[in-house]
């Protein structure tokens, strides 16, 4: 298949030939339809100091993908090949105690997809079935492969409570990119006043 890879410490990326992965347990495979290009990826492929720091190559990239599940991994119990899903990037690990107290988006073992193993920007992507969210099949896979910086404005929207707090309020959003913008109508949507 081919994949675009950080392939050595530096800035830049290169167009490779890889083998499709086969998935593992608790694993699907899924055939990449859209992945859509983050501010990570574009700190990965200019080599910044957080990439230097966090980046391990060589590495396929890219983390808000969305596609067709084609192959399941032992122990897969949910999705089924054929379904259409969004990957949710952060793999938290289920057991530290942050997970076991229902915080897994704070695991102290978090690895993220495209970042600490290989990720979407590729033909085909394996990731956990814990990581696949199905979306209708009427979304357009370019909008579905945008589910992760959704979910970021809709964490960020509710982080300091719930929709209560925001009903009748005014809220502001500081920087309307892609996520701003979300969260933007995540407000509006649940009530907020200006």
């Amino acid at each position: 298949m081919r994949a675009l890879r950080k392939v050595e410490p530096a800035p830049g990326a290169a167009l490779t030939e890889q083998p499709v992965p086969a998935p593992r347990p608790g694993e699907i495979l899924v055939k990449v339809a859209a992945a859509s290009i983050c501010g990570t990826d574009f700190h990965i492929f200019q080599w910044n100091a957080w990439a230097q720091k966090r980046i391990r190559p060589p590495l396929t990239f890219g983390h808000e993908v969305a596609g067709q599940v084609v192959a399941t991994g032992p122990e897969v119990h949910n999705i089924a090949a054929g379904a259409f899903v969004s990957a949710e990037g952060h793999v938290f690990c289920g057991f530290c105690p942050q997970c076991r107290r229902g915080r897994m988006h704070t695991c102290e073992r978090m690895r993220i997809l495209g970042v600490d193993f290989d990720g979407g920007f590729a033909e085909y992507v394996r990731f956990p079935e814990k990581n696949a969210w199905p979306v209708d099949a009427r979304i357009p896979p370019d909008i579905a492969s945008i589910h992760d910086p959704f979910g970021n404005a809709v964490h960020t929207a509710f982080i300091d409570g719930g929709a209560e707090e925001i009903v009748g309020s005014t809220v502001v959003v500081l920087g309307c990119g892609p996520i701003g913008l979300f969260a933007v109508g995540v407000t509006r949507a649940v009530g907020a006043r200006q």
